[in-house]
């Protein structure tokens, strides 16, 4: 501001001193206007540049300034006037040019890779946003729209669904090797260790079987004996030689002279006469027959059941035959049924069959010896699905199957409690009693008319009073069927109705009776029933092994969560039961740890009713290629109109194998969301 003043007066000045007489103010001018007249300045008429005015100048713009009378007829600087070069870069936007300039050669250099693509062709853009579309308009899913890979990589049983004895003899690919990051990293460094020793010992049996007939030629024993010394060294030497990092091991010494000693035994057992030998040729028959399932297992690929109904038809998500399974709000039992209710095919209710359901199946084909069997895995990893094959398996094999999919809902949604009229120290759960009463009559009711329940029974579970006060048509023979309907008609005989019903099937051999019951480690979790006739204060919760409902369970299984309590054990007379556990509810984790321990512990001890412990792992990458293809062969997610993209990309597969962790729930997800 100062300065545009100064500037102003000095303009003022010498147009003043233009109008004085000459010589007024002598030869000299004022050194201000001396020095004012020696500024460059702007015109803001076009932009151009002055040279400062000279006493001498006669140009255009000097005559102009000339004919200036006043201070009116002056142009002020004006600061507006500058004009920046536009075209000119600051500090800051060079900083952000180069920036940029090394973000794009770095995703130039991410779109040479290979792998997983880093654009979703998935994406919905602005412009199909702003479009009026609707789901109708998408064109419609059918069979053709599958792959040839897919199709021919995806096998479904010509059975459809398998019986029990058919599950149990089918060859099926092993499962996954141990993880370091699955949590026991003793089993997996145990698995380390013996697959340096299996390796050590086919490569053992390469270089030594072509020796060994030359030292079987050799007549005396001596001459055998130091082909065989020689015959140590030499393989050793050979094999470390061509090994050069396992050779050195510690152990690799042991490894060879252990491996080779096995391959010379086993030379010898098939070397030796039927005559001499003939138990120990029963016992090479037995560990080659199991070889050969081992061999068979190798080479298998993945198949699958279908639990799909014609008579039912596609509108029905959930089969009959697993009954009372069903779709559930807020993901109760597994999320098995999530995949049928989204996926295109309707015609189709497919499960991939898997070792750990093949387990299940031996220890449960041969009915006359009743079994336990223990499920149990991660989150997500396929028990559901496996207790939900061995239930159809089971019905259609002629098992009468008492089904328990949601046991976390059971131990906390029974409405009301009361103590048994009839038992001291028990307590019932009249509705969800007559829940399942209802859920068995209808599953079975064929099965078990010609049933009937002894006195014995009756009056084990019912008094005088009650049993008199049946309403059946026959006091005599009151059948099992009777005793269904009753309950499901009248809510205060169902609890007693139930354990009748349960303890007759656990005692007849007439035909199978197969107890299956999810979310097992629920019922040992805190418990939720209260009653007075247990605490009087109403502080402590009643376990659920002094409930009627889950009486049965918790003594046939015969396994606590802690090794203080101890469990009153019953047992099945034909069939078995079969219990999994569930990861996907709120339950402690020392109850869970402590029932698996004591589970492990059972499956050791002999026992009347032998204990299977079964361990449902992740899938392999076989099995999730297999699933993939069955994925895209059913229309789910994105897959749907996929025509083979994802199966035949290697890298691909890879990345949802990897993302997924081969867990099923994850890979369901992968497939529709991403």
């Amino acid at each position: 501001m100062l300065r545009r003043l100064t500037l102003q007066s000095a303009r003022r000045l010498s147009c003043a001193s233009s109008r004085l007489p000459a010589g007024f103010l002598g030869n000299k001018k004022p050194a201000f206007v001396v020095a004012w007249q020696q500024q460059a300045y702007f015109s803001t008429r076009n932009g151009s540049k002055y040279p400062p005015p000279s006493d001498d100048d006669d140009s255009p713009e000097s005559v102009e300034r000339s004919a200036m009378n006043s201070a009116d007829d002056m142009e002020f600087f004006d600061p507006t006037a500058f004009e920046l070069d536009e075209d000119e870069e600051t500090e800051e936007e060079i900083l952000e040019r180069e920036k940029e300039e090394k973000r794009q050669k770095i995703r130039d250099e991410l779109d040479k890779r290979t792998g997983r693509l880093w654009s979703d062709p998935w994406e919905i853009t602005v412009d199909e946003w702003s479009t009026k579309r609707v789901a109708d308009d998408l064109p419609d899913w059918t069979p053709e729209l599958t792959s040839r890979i897919s199709n021919e990589r995806v096998k479904v049983h010509p059975d459809g669904l398998p019986t029990l004895s058919t599950i149990a003899s089918i060859p099926l690919p092993p499962p996954p090797p141990v993880h370091p990051g699955h949590g026991n990293a003793k089993l997996y460094a145990k698995l380390r260790k013996s697959s340096h020793y299996d390796y050590v010992a086919e490569k053992v049996a390469a270089i030594a079987a072509p020796k060994i007939d030359a030292i079987l030629k050799k007549e005396s024993w001596q001459d055998k004996q130091d082909a065989v010394d020689e015959l140590f060294e030499s393989v050793e030497f050979e094999l470390k030689d061509k090994e050069k990092i396992l050779g050195r091991h510690p152990k690799f010494g042991g490894w060879v002279e252990r491996a080779l000693e096995e391959y010379l035994r086993s030379v010898k057992r098939d070397s030796s006469s039927s005559e001499d030998t003939a138990s120990d040729t029963e016992i090479v028959e037995d560990s080659s027959d199991d070889i050969s399932t081992m061999e068979q297992d190798e080479k298998a690929l993945p198949i699958f059941c279908d639990l799909y109904d014609k008579e039912e038809g596609p509108d029905v998500v959930v089969p009959k035959i697993l009954h009372p399974l069903k779709p559930h709000a807020k993901d109760g039992p597994g999320r098995m049924i999530e995949e049928w209710e989204i996926i295109s095919h309707k015609e189709t209710k497919r499960i991939m069959l898997r070792q750990s359901t093949r387990k299940i199946a031996q220890a449960l084909a041969n009915d006359s010896k009743p079994s336990r069997v223990y499920v149990t895995g991660k989150r997500g990893v396929g028990k559901t699905a496996a207790l939900a094959t061995i239930v159809a398996s089971a019905r259609r094999s002629g098992h009468i199957v008492m089904y328990m999919p949601d046991g976390d809902r059971l131990r906390k949604l029974g409405y009301y409690i009361v103590p048994s009229g009839h038992r001291k120290g028990t307590f019932d759960l009249p509705r969800l009693s007559q829940e399942v009463c209802a859920e068995i009559l209808e599953s079975h009711a064929e099965d078990m008319k010609e049933m009937v329940a002894s006195t014995e029974t009756l009056a084990k579970f019912m008094s005088e009073s009650q049993i008199t006060k049946l309403p059946v048509e026959s006091k005599e023979n009151i059948t099992l069927v009777d005793l269904l309907n009753v309950a499901g008609e009248h809510e205060n005989y169902a609890a007693p109705c139930y354990s009748v019903v349960v303890h007759e099937l656990m005692n007849q051999t007439e035909k199978p009776f197969l107890m299956v019951a999810d979310a097992f480690n629920c019922y040992f979790d805190h418990g939720q029933y209260f009653h007075m006739d247990y605490d009087e204060n109403v502080n402590d919760a009643i376990p659920c092994k002094l409930i009627n409902l889950f009486e049965p369970l918790i003594k046939t299984m015969g396994i606590s969560a802690d090794d203080e309590s101890e469990t009153e054990s019953t047992t099945i007379k034909r069939g078995g039961i079969v219990v999994g556990t569930s990861e996907a509810h709120a339950v402690a984790r020392e109850f869970t740890d402590g029932l698996d321990a004591s589970a492990r512990k059972a499956s050791k001890e002999d026992s009347e009713m032998p204990l299977h412990f079964v361990q449902v792992s992740r899938f392999s990458s076989l099995e999730v290629e297999h699933i993939i293809s069955n994925f895209e062969a059913t229309g789910l997610g994105r897959l749907r109109f996929d025509r083979g993209d994802t199966v035949m990309n290697e890298n691909e597969v890879a990345y949802i194998r990897m993302v997924s962790g081969g867990v099923g729930q994850n890979l369901v997800d992968e497939c529709v969301m991403v």
